[in-house]
C-alpha cells in the first residue's frame, strides 16, 4: 500500500505483514474483487489495482468467509436493494438459509436494511465503507474486540478515498462529506432562515429515532488517540437507520424529546451537529454530535484544509464596527477559525491585512499541503502581536 507517512496513523494502527501470503487463494480473489466493488478509492476501483495490503482487503478478509464474500458480490453494485426472496433466487439458496446469511451480514455491518419500497417491507443493500459499513462494523463491540484492526480500517477509510479529490469538492460536500447544522437557537427567526438548517426539521420527517455510541470516539480510543471525549451515546439514527441499529443490537430507541435533549447536551459540550449528504437533498439517516478533536468528518475538512467537506449553509463573519473583542466567538469556534489579537492599524494609519488560508480550489494540492497538526493549530486562538484586547493571551 502507498506509504502512510502523510496519513493520520500511529504505531498502534494495524498494518498487513510484509510477508503475508493468503492461505486460500480463491478467497483472496473474492475479497479483492469485493473490496474493489465497495471502495470509494476510484483510481483503485477503475484500474483494478487493489492489493492484499490495502485496508479494504485485510478488513473484509478478517470478518467474512468465502461464501459470504460471494453472496455480497452477487449484489453487483453498492446501494442497490433486494428483498430476501430475490436474494434467495440470485444465490440459488432457500429463503430460510438466505435470511440466516442476511442476518449474520447485518450483524457484522456489511449489509444495510431499508424499507424504501411501496409496501415498506425490509430490503437489503451493500453500503459503501464511509459513511457505511466501516462505521457499522465499528458499532459492534463484540466484532471489534475480536478484530481491533477494524478501528484502523475505519480511520483509513475516512482519509484515503478523499486524498486526491479535495480540490473537486464543491461547497456543501455534494454527497462527499457531511453537512453542518448550526445550533438551532443561534439561527435568527427570519424569512432568510432555511428550514433544512434546523434540527427539528429533520427530526419531524421521521417517526423512529435511536441512539448509539459514537464510532469516531470509539476508534480514537481503540487506536490510543483519545482526546478526553467520552465515548457516550451521541449518534442519533432516524427512520430505517434507527430500526437497523436497534435490530443489530447497536442502539436503542428514543423519543423525539429525548433526541432533543441529546442535541442540547451536545451543544453544551461544544459539539457540532452534522448530517450525511450521501442520500440527496430530502433524506438523512442520522444526526451526529461531533467532537472537533475526534470526529473523522471534521478531521477530513481540517486535515486536507477543505472546509467544503463539512460545511453549513450559514457563514460566520466579523463586523469590524461592532466587534469589541470579547472573545466569545473564539471560545466557541470548534476549528480555530476565529482569532483574537489582530492589529487594527499601523502607526501611519494603514489598515493591516492578514494572509488568508490557502484552499485547494485555487492551488495545486498534495500531501505537502495537508495539516496533520490540525488539532493543535485549531487551539491557537490569538495572534502573536496586535492591539485588540485579548483575554485568551
Amino acid at each position: 500500500m502507498k506509504d502512510q507517512l502523510n496519513r493520520m496513523v500511529n504505531e498502534r494502527d494495524f498494518r498487513q505483514a510484509p510477508d503475508y501470503v493468503a492461505a486460500d487463494k480463491e478467497k483472496e480473489k473474492l475479497i479483492l474483487k469485493l473490496g474493489t466493488m465497495i471502495t470509494d478509492r476510484y483510481l483503485v476501483k477503475y484500474t483494478n489495482t487493489m492489493k492484499t495490503d490495502d485496508p479494504e482487503y485485510w478488513a473484509l478478509n478478517a470478518v467474512l468467509t468465502k461464501e459470504e464474500a460471494q453472496f455480497l458480490l452477487n449484489f453487483k453494485k453498492t446501494r442497490v436493494s433486494y428483498d430476501t426472496e430475490t436474494l434467495a433466487k440470485m444465490n440459488n439458496m432457500s429463503v430460510e438459509d438466505t435470511q440466516k446469511m442476511i442476518d449474520h451480514l447485518l450483524w457484522i455491518g456489511v449489509l444495510e436494511m431499508n424499507r424504501e419500497n411501496a409496501d415498506h417491507h425490509k430490503q437489503y443493500n451493500v453500503p459503501i465503507f464511509v459513511p457505511g459499513s466501516a462505521e457499522f462494523m465499528m458499532m459492534n463491540d463484540e466484532l471489534t474486540a475480536e478484530h481491533p484492526e477494524i478501528a484502523s480500517f475505519f480511520n483509513l477509510m475516512t482519509q484515503m478515498p478523499l486524498e486526491n479529490v479535495t480540490n473537486m469538492v464543491p461547497p456543501g460536500g455534494a454527497g462527499v462529506g457531511m453537512h453542518v447544522i448550526p445550533v438551532e437557537k443561534a439561527i435568527e427567526s427570519a424569512s432568510s432562515s432555511v428550514s433544512v438548517e434546523h434540527l427539528s426539521h429533520w427530526l419531524s420527517k421521521y417517526d423512529k429515532y435511536s441512539v448509539g455510541q459514537c464510532t469516531c470516539r470509539k476508534q480514537q480510543q481503540m487506536r490510543g488517540e483519545g482526546s478526553g471525549e467520552i465515548n457516550g451515546e451521541f449518534c442519533v439514527g432516524v427512520g430505517d437507520m434507527a430500526e437497523y441499529c436497534v435490530d443489530r443490537g447497536m442502539g436503542r430507541y428514543i423519543t423525539y424529546e429525548e433526541a432533543l435533549e441529546i442535541f442540547e447536551r451536545a451543544e453544551r459540550h461544544g459539539f457540532v451537529h452534522q448530517i450525511t449528504n450521501i442520500d440527496g437533498e430530502d433524506k438523512i439517516v442520522g444526526i451526529c454530535n461531533c467532537a472537533p478533536g475526534v470526529c473523522n468528518a471534521i478531521r477530513t475538512s481540517q486535515l486536507y484544509n477543505t472546509p467544503n467537506m463539512s460545511r453549513s449553509a450559514y457563514r460566520a463573519h466579523v463586523d469590524a464596527v461592532k466587534c469589541v473583542a470579547c472573545g466569545k466567538c473564539v471560545e466557541v469556534c470548534p476549528v480555530g477559525a476565529a482569532k483574537l489579537g489582530q492589529k487594527l492599524c499601523r502607526a501611519n494609519g494603514e489598515e493591516v491585512t492578514y494572509p488568508k488560508t490557502e484552499l485547494p480550489d485555487l492551488v495545486k494540492w498534495g500531501p505537502e499541503k495537508w495539516n496533520k497538526n490540525y488539532r493543535d493549530t485549531a487551539k491557537i486562538n490569538c495572534y502573536d502581536t496586535g492591539t485588540a484586547p485579548c483575554k485568551t493571551a
